[in-house]
């Protein structure tokens, strides 16, 4: 990412590895959203199951929004090219 020239050293003898770090805060924080992302989902299809078992027509419809919601964000990270951003 771009911001992150900013503090990490571009030349010498550890720049490889203040790059290095840098991309594994970035990948370790996005494991944790993304396993705090797969963990609602399945909270929300429990919820739906839950719903449809009490024949509660709101409760399904709102869970069912927030699942594709989900699902929608999912398919957005999946097709996301993290190596071509430069902002």
């Amino acid at each position: 990412m771009g911001r992150t020239k900013d503090y990490f050293l571009v030349a010498g003898p550890l720049a490889s590895a203040s790059a290095g770090i840098d991309h594994l805060a970035e990948n370790l924080y996005f494991s944790y959203l993304l396993d705090e992302s797969v963990k609602r989902h399945s909270a929300l299809q429990q919820e739906y199951e839950n719903a449809l078992h009490k024949d509660d027509a709101d409760a399904v419809a709102q869970a069912k929004y927030e699942i594709e919601l989900y699902e929608g964000v999912f398919n957005l990270t999946l097709s996301y090219k993290y190596d071509e951003l430069d902002s």
